[in-house]
């Protein structure tokens, strides 16, 4: 009786259209050859362009049906983006009225689009990555950093995921 509810379960489950994230396997527009400058920062926070250009790049890389090129005259589409926010502000405190937690978050508005400018696709990624306050400057900037590179690799992640499947 089991087996016949786990079969009926599966068979809705595939009935359904349910497909993880990224299985569609290609780009709006069937691209496959893109070009990926360098994203803009609209923050005062340094180095965030370089962090996640290079986090999307290494995603993008990973895919088999996507092929990044060098210049942008060889590529089918652009993909740019623009960091439009980040904020870093405390999440909990501690019974001394402390900041225990932090909470960092990033905006970004990324757009593929043909060397004709013309869109192909356009969307919003949001991220919030929580670390561990430290009375040490050193530490806390540390863990900030950290926090900021989770998110990186996740925002690159979902930027994939949402060109594939466009959710």
């Amino acid at each position: 009786m089991r087996f016949i509810c786990f079969l009926l379960l599966l068979f809705c489950l595939l009935g359904c259209g349910y497909h993880f994230p990224g299985q569609s396997g290609t780009l709006p527009g069937g691209v496959e050859k893109i070009y990926i400058p360098l994203f803009i920062n609209k923050t005062s926070e340094p180095l965030l362009e370089n962090k996640l250009t290079s986090r999307v790049s290494e995603v993008f890389s990973r895919h088999s049906k996507i092929s990044q090129v060098e210049k942008q005259e060889t590529a089918e589409a652009i993909l740019q983006g623009t960091i439009r926010s980040y904020s870093s502000r405390a999440l909990s405190y501690n019974s001394d009225d402390d900041i225990g937690e932090y909470r960092a978050t990033m905006v970004v508005d990324v757009v593929l689009k043909t060397e004709a400018e013309e869109p192909l696709w356009t969307g919003t990624v949001r991220w919030s990555e929580d670390y561990n306050s430290s009375s040490n400057k050193n530490a806390q900037n540390d863990m900030e950093q950290s926090a900021i590179d989770e998110m990186t690799v996740r925002m690159a992640e979902e930027i994939l995921y949402k060109l594939l499947d466009d959710f």
